[in-house]
C-alpha cells in the first residue's frame, strides 16, 4: 500500500512539473544565478543549501506563475498601519506572509539563536516594527534568511533534545533525508507550532504531509487542481547535486 501511495505521489509531482515547465525552469535559472549569495546564508546559519531550495521552490515556481499580484505600495501599508488583520498575502519570491515571519522573530528570540548569530528583531506590535518587517519582506536576501532561521527552528523545536541537551523523542533529523524534506516543506508550507527544543512531535507534520492543498490559482475553485507540496519539493531536491 505504502508503495503505491509513494509511486502515485511522485507521479502528481512530475505531472505538475510538466504542466508548469517554463516556470519550473525559470525557478531553477534564478536559483543556480543565486546559488554563491544564498550559499553564504546558509552556511551562516548552518543549514543544507540544498535542503533549504527544494522547501521553498514550490513557491517559487507559484511566484513565477503571478508575478507578486498582491505586492502593492498600498496592501504593504495597510499591515505597517493595522497588522496582519488589514494584511495577510503571501509576499514575494519565496511567498512568506507578515504573520508566518511574526511567528517566526518571536521564537527565534526566545530560542537562544540571538546570541549565537547576533540576528535580533523587534517584536512589539508596533507600526515601526511592522515597517522594517515589510521592508525586509521585499527583499529576497531577507527572505532567504528566514527560510534558514526556519530550517534552524524546526530542528530545534522538532529534534531530538530538549532545551538541557538531554534525549527527549525521536527527531526530525533521525529520519531518513527525502522524509526530513517532505516534513520540512509541508511545516513551510501548512505551518507548524512553535514549541520549545525537542518538544514538537514530528507525527503532528507527518499527518499533514499528504494533503492536497498547494495550487497556482490566483482565484481557487473547487475544481482547481491540487497538489502534495512536500512531494513537488521533494521531486527538486532530487534534482540538485
Amino acid at each position: 500500500m505504502l508503495c503505491g501511495l509513494l509511486a502515485r505521489a511522485q507521479e502528481d509531482a512530475v505531472l505538475f512539473r510538466a504542466q508548469h515547465q517554463t516556470q519550473w525552469d525559470e525557478a531553477g535559472e534564478y536559483s543556480t544565478v543565486h546559488h554563491a549569495a544564498w550559499k553564504n546564508i546558509c552556511d551562516f546559519f548552518e543549514v543544507d543549501q540544498k535542503l533549504a531550495q527544494a522547501v521553498v521552490f514550490p513557491e517559487m515556481v507559484r511566484y513565477n506563475l503571478f508575478r507578486d499580484r498582491m505586492e502593492t505600495a498600498a496592501v504593504k501599508g495597510s499591515y505597517v498601519s493595522r497588522g496582519t488583520k488589514a494584511f495577510d498575502f503571501s509576499i514575494g519570491r519565496f511567498q512568506m506572509k507578515p504573520s508566518f515571519v511574526e511567528g517566526l522573530e518571536k521564537r527565534w528570540m526566545r530560542s537562544g539563536f540571538p546570541e549565537v548569530y547576533k540576528a535580533y528583531f523587534d517584536t512589539e506590535d508596533t507600526q515601526f516594527a511592522r515597517r522594517a518587517r515589510i521592508e525586509r519582506l521585499s527583499d529576497d536576501m531577507w527572505q532567504y534568511v528566514y527560510l534558514a532561521m526556519f530550517i534552524k527552528l524546526f530542528y530545534l523545536d522538532y529534534g531530538s533534545v530538549d532545551k538541557s541537551g538531554e534525549w527527549s523523542q525521536e527527531g526530525i533529523e533521525s529520519l531518513p533525508p527525502e522524509d526530513q524534506v517532505r516534513l520540512l516543506a509541508t511545516a513551510y508550507n501548512r505551518g507548524c507550532r512553535w514549541v520549545n527544543p525537542g518538544v514538537g512531535p514530528v507525527e503532528e507534520i507527518a499527518a499533514r504531509s499528504t494533503e492536497h492543498h498547494f495550487h497556482l490559482s490566483f482565484m481557487p475553485t473547487e475544481s482547481t487542481p491540487r497538489y502534495v507540496y512536500g512531494d513537488i519539493a521533494l521531486l527538486r531536491w532530487e534534482e540538485l547535486d
